[in-house]
């Protein structure tokens, strides 16, 4: 599945929200701001926030850096935080780093600066993600150490993306035209769905085997009982398909979780059981794939019988081992 994006700023003016939606673009990336000061904001961030959403287009936002140690993004990352202050977003903040002055830093710095800014957005409830154009993630960036914990958004202005490592978002061209925008602006394709209701999604659900019939507690065995391949890069497929993000490893619980659904079970009025062994109910909550942002904790909560959710240890740890036994219910 593709979404038809774009990304926008200042320079893209006064937008006309209503006529972007219209030309069919399936969500937008705005910048937040630049840099680690608080005078760094977009002028047009409020606005745009505000006019995407109110037309219900998904948003996530993007920061450009020019932090030059790992000191330097981690007050980015704040600045963000302040920014944002709790509001919610539908798709990942993403860290633009691929500023010519940085590029002296070296790989190891700056692939530590990545990490580092997206700790602190994750800590707080957000998914993070790095941005950068094909060469600098190439030359500057461990792309293939920063690809296993974030989504990546990559940028080459091609007819065809040629970056070797692992992406989920790529901006083809800075020059598109789109309804309601004066001018120029950048246009991007998600490949993959990790907008907040990623997990909940099964619009493929028809073409999955059915495995109604069988009885058994093997999903190897349940597979084979159809005749269908019950290898591991299969039930890998299947398992995505199935509407799951976490990372197939066939552990006993993913193998439970995807019987479950191919038995004709749905995702289910409560979360699936997690293989986290962590302490942490943001992490626990992304391993399933689930948005964990404070304002989704908060409404996952209320549903779950906590009507002051704050966030506390105490909280977090009671929906936690909720969530680890299989219990906490859905929103």
């Amino acid at each position: 599945m593709e979404y038809r994006g774009i990304d926008v700023s200042k320079y893209q003016g006064d937008i006309n929200f209503k006529k972007v939606k219209d030309d069919g673009i399936e969500f937008v990336i705005i910048r937040i701001g630049y840099g680690q000061y608080e005078s760094q904001k977009d002028e047009k961030f409020e606005r745009n926030y505000e006019g995407f959403r109110g037309v219900g287009i998904p948003v996530g936002v993007y920061l450009y850096s020019y932090a030059k140690s790992v000191s330097d993004a981690k007050k980015e990352a704040d600045v963000v935080l302040k920014w944002l202050k709790g509001r919610e977003l539908n798709l990942p903040v993403y860290y633009d780093i691929e500023d010519k002055s940085q590029i002296n830093l070296g790989k190891k710095t700056l692939t530590s600066m990545c990490e580092a800014f997206c700790d602190v957005i994750e800590k707080a409830g957000y998914w993070a993600g790095i941005y950068a154009n094909k060469y600098f993630f190439t030359t500057y960036l461990d792309y293939e150490k920063l690809e296993e914990k974030y989504t990546i958004w990559v940028a080459q202005y091609n007819d065809n993306n040629t970056y070797r490592g692992k992406y989920d978002m790529w901006q083809y061209t800075s020059s598109g035209k789109v309804n309601g925008i004066s001018g120029n602006v950048d246009m991007d394709i998600l490949y993959r769905d990790i907008f907040d209701n990623r997990g909940e999604n099964n619009e493929d659900r028809g073409e999955l085997p059915d495995l109604s019939g069988y009885n058994g507690t093997s999903i190897v065995d349940g597979l084979k009982s159809v005749g269908y391949d019950s290898s591991f890069d299969s039930r890998a497929k299947l398992y995505a398909e199935a509407g799951f993000t976490d990372t197939y490893k066939g552990t006993a619980k993913q193998n439970d979780n995807l019987l479950r659904v191919l038995k004709g079970g749905s995702l289910g009025a409560s979360y699936y059981e997690t293989d986290y062994k962590g302490l942490s109910f943001v992490d626990g909550l992304k391993s399933i794939g689930v948005d964990s942002s404070f304002a989704n904790r908060k409404r996952i909560a209320a549903a779950n019988g906590i009507d002051n959710y704050k966030g506390t240890a105490l909280q977090n740890i009671k929906l936690l081992n909720m969530l680890k036994k299989g219990t906490l219910k859905k929103i």
